[in-house]
């Protein structure tokens, strides 16, 4: 026998630890079927129910959507949509100004490994409750109104930006810092001339990759009354009113759509 089909021989049976898997898998569904109980009912319906939804959502209430008689344009979709964007985008502008000293704190390069995992551990604290939690905690405290909604997604962008500023600071190049290190420059000079220069299209394309993400979490977090969207949508949804929901469905495809093709632009720009 050849050394490469003793090798061949002595290789792994990958077929068999897959197949393994595979019946362990089947068992497991079939187990965590075994005592469900199926609504057999609901089936001979489902299509009845799907096609008197879709013929709802599809029929758009053009005086609910620009807030025209018998609405007031406070009760538009449009000024909602405004109301949600003005969150999203003071939220994460608040977040991405206060993020800027967590993530030089939290940067190797500029403060050491032991400040940094400090600074590590103050954005993992930051950022450890989802943000529908903490809207929860904030609507206690401060209403059912935009501004909880900012501060959420303000507070919330704070943990989730540091930490990408921070590695930014760190994945960049040291030359420019070693330069200033051997003319004496001080920690401020070093970060105005050697790390701001490098880092700020790489912090400005998150800042706006974070504003797309935030567009979405601003119309969920009306849900819990943090303003925006989300509190029609749920009460429109929870009342079967299939031709309001599809109102504020078509609004918010419209503006995640723009908000989404104006931030790949300026990115593409910046990067």
């Amino acid at each position: 026998m050849t050394r490469a089909e003793e090798t061949l021989r002595k290789k792994p049976k990958k077929w068999l630890i897959n197949l393994v898997f595979i019946v362990a898998i089947i068992a497991a569904l079939a187990i965590s079927f075994s005592g469900s109980r199926i609504n057999w009912t609901r089936f001979e319906t489902i299509g009845i129910s799907l096609r008197i939804m879709f013929t709802g959502l599809a029929d758009f209430k053009f005086n609910f959507l620009f807030g025209t008689d018998p609405y007031h344009f406070e009760e538009g979709v449009v000024y909602m949509t405004l109301v949600t964007l003005a969150i999203a985008f003071i939220g994460t502008f608040i977040g991405a100004v206060l993020a800027i000293p967590f993530g030089f704190l939290a940067s190797v390069n500029v403060v050491g490994k032991k400040i940094a995992r400090i600074g590590e551990a103050i954005l993992v604290i930051i950022r450890v409750f989802p943000e529908i939690v903490l809207a929860l905690i904030l609507v206690k405290g401060f209403g059912m109104n935009a501004l909880t909604g900012v501060l959420t997604i303000g507070i919330h962008s704070i943990g989730m930006l540091g930490k990408l500023f921070a590695e930014a600071i760190d994945n960049m190049d040291k030359s420019p810092l070693e330069a200033l290190d051997a003319v004496g420059a001080n920690s401020w000079q070093k970060i105005r001339y050697g790390i701001i220069p490098q880092v700020a299209a790489d912090i400005s394309s998150i800042t706006l990759y974070r504003l797309d993400i935030n567009v979405r979490s601003a119309t969920v977090l009306g849900i819990v009354g943090a303003g925006g969207l989300g509190a029609s949508l749920i009460l429109s949804a929870e009342n079967w009113n299939w031709d309001i929901l599809g109102t504020i469905l078509l609004a918010i495809i419209v503006m995640v759509l723009a908000v989404d093709a104006v931030s790949s632009y300026l990115r593409g720009k910046l990067l």
